[in-house]
C-alpha cells in the first residue's frame, strides 16, 4: 500500500490540474450547471446557473492568442450586463494583440420541439433591469484601438490599422434566447469586430416558438430589439465573412447589415419580427444572400444608404396579419423601402406567399423604391419577367 500512495497522490493532482486551462492551451471547454456529470468533469470551466456570462468572459480572457471557447450541452443563464457598452460578453482589448476566438456548442440544436446543445438565456431578470433608453449586447467587441508604435496615437492618422479592430470572433451551434423582446437588446453586435463567420445559431424570445406555432398574436417589440449586427466593412482580409442557417424570431430587426463588404448568407431565416432584413450603408457592397426565408415579419427589407445586393430565391412569406407583430413605429410602408430612392442597386428574386397587408399583387417594392435593381417575381411566368 504504502506504494500505491505516490501513484494515488500524482494521479489526484494530474486530475486537479486538467481543471483550469493551460496558458498556452487553444480550446477552452465550458459545462452548463446542468450539462452531464462526466462532461462537468472534463471542463476547464464549470457554470453555476447564475451570471454564466462571467464564467464565458473568464474563458475568453484565458485565450490570449485566440481560439476556441466550447459550450457543452446545457443552459447557460445571462443576469447582467457588465463589461463595455452594456455587454454581457465582450471580446476585451487584450493588450492590442489581435486574435480570433470561435464560440460554438457541442452538439447540433434542432430548435423548438427539440431544445438540446448548448443554450444560453437572457434571463428575466437581467431584462427588468435594463434601462429602456440604452442599447445592451449580448456579444459585442471592444472598441479601443491600439497605440500606433510611432507616434504613440490612437488616431493611426495614415495607418491602415486605423480601419480594424483587434478581435475577430466566430459563433457556431447554439440558441440564444432573449426573456422577451422589450428592450433595446442586440444578440451578436459584431459592429467592433474585424470579421466574423456564424454558423447555426438561432436567436429568439422564449416565447417566439409558442406564438408561432400555436398562432397566438405575436408580441409588440421594442425598437432597437435587433438579433445580429454585422461588422463594419470588411476589414480583416485574413478572415471570412458568412452567415449560414441563422435563424432569427420575435425580435424588432432580424439581421442589419452596417456598410458592409463581401458578406455572403446562405439560408438564413427570419421569422415574425417588425423588420427581417436592414441593409445600411453608405457604400455596402458585394452582398450576396443565397435561399434565404422573409417569414410573417410586418415589412419588407429596408434600406438605408447606398449599397449593392445579390438575392436568389428569396423566400417571403405574408398569411395571416393577425400573427404578424405590430409595428411600435407605426410605418404604413410593408413593402420594399429605399431611404435614399435609387441609392442601392443589384438583383433580386424572390417568391411571395400569403396576401397580408395587401400583398398579394406579389410586388416586392414600395413606390419609388428599387429603381436600380432588376427584380424577378418567380411566381410569375418566365414570360413576364422584366427584362
Amino acid at each position: 500500500m504504502k506504494r500505491l500512495f505516490p501513484i494515488a497522490l500524482c494521479l489526484c493532482l494530474l486530475a486537479s490540474s486538467c481543471c483550469q486551462p493551460s496558458r498556452t492551451s487553444r480550446h477552452i471547454i465550458v459545462a452548463a450547471s446542468n450539462s452531464p456529470k462526466q462532461d462537468k468533469r472534463m471542463a476547464d470551466f464549470v457554470c453555476t446557473g447564475t451570471n454564466d456570462e462571467r464564467i464565458i468572459n473568464k474563458a475568453i480572457a484565458s485565450l490570449p492568442y485566440g481560439g476556441k471557447v466550447q459550450l457543452l450541452d446545457g443552459d447557460y443563464y445571462i443576469d447582467a450586463f457588465e463589461q463595455e457598452d452594456n455587454s454581457a460578453i465582450l471580446f476585451g482589448f487584450n493588450e492590442g494583440r489581435a486574435r480570433t476566438i470561435t464560440i460554438c456548442g457541442t452538439t447540433e440544436n434542432k430548435s423548438y420541439n427539440t431544445q438540446y446543445g448548448a443554450v444560453l438565456h437572457v434571463t428575466r431578470k437581467a431584462m427588468d433591469a435594463m434601462d429602456p433608453e440604452q442599447t445592451y449586447r449580448v456579444f459585442y467587441g471592444s472598441a479601443q484601438k491600439p497605440t500606433d508604435p510611432v507616434t504613440g496615437s490612437n488616431n493611426w492618422k495614415g495607418n491602415y490599422f486605423k480601419y480594424t479592430y483587434v478581435n475577430c470572433a466566430n459563433f457556431e451551434n447554439f440558441l440564444l434566447f432573449f426573456a422577451d423582446a422589450g428592450k433595446k437588446l442586440v444578440g451578436l453586435d459584431c459592429s467592433k469586430l474585424g470579421n466574423c463567420e456564424i454558423n447555426l445559431v438561432g436567436i429568439y424570445t422564449e416565447s417566439h416558438f409558442e406564438e408561432r406555432y400555436m398562432h397566438l398574436p405575436a408580441s409588440t417589440p421594442a425598437e432597437g430589439c435587433i438579433g445580429i449586427i454585422s461588422p463594419r466593412r470588411s476589414n480583416d482580409d485574413t478572415s471570412r465573412l458568412a452567415f449560414n442557417t441563422v435563424c432569427i424570431g420575435g425580435l424588432y430587426i432580424g439581421i442589419k447589415t452596417n456598410a458592409i463588404d463581401h458578406l455572403i448568407m446562405y439560408n438564413c431565416s427570419v421569422a415574425r419580427c417588425t423588420i427581417g432584413y436592414w441593409f445600411d450603408g453608405p457604400g455596402a457592397k458585394t452582398l450576396t444572400m443565397l435561399n434565404c426565408a422573409d417569414e410573417g415579419n410586418t415589412h419588407l427589407p429596408r434600406f438605408t444608404g447606398t449599397g449593392h445586393l445579390t438575392c436568389i430565391d428569396f423566400n417571403i412569406e405574408r398569411f395571416n396579419p393577425a400573427y404578424i407583430p405590430l409595428d411600435p413605429t407605426d410605418n404604413p410602408e410593408h413593402r420594399a423601402l429605399e431611404e435614399v430612392p435609387g441609392g442601392w442597386h443589384g438583383f433580386i428574386s424572390y417568391t411571395m406567399q400569403g396576401k397580408a397587408f395587401g400583398l398579394n399583387d406579389g410586388i416586392f417594392w414600395a413606390k419609388g423604391s428599387g429603381s436600380n435593381f432588376k427584380t424577378v417575381n418567380l411566381d410569375r411566368n418566365a414570360s413576364e419577367w422584366p427584362m
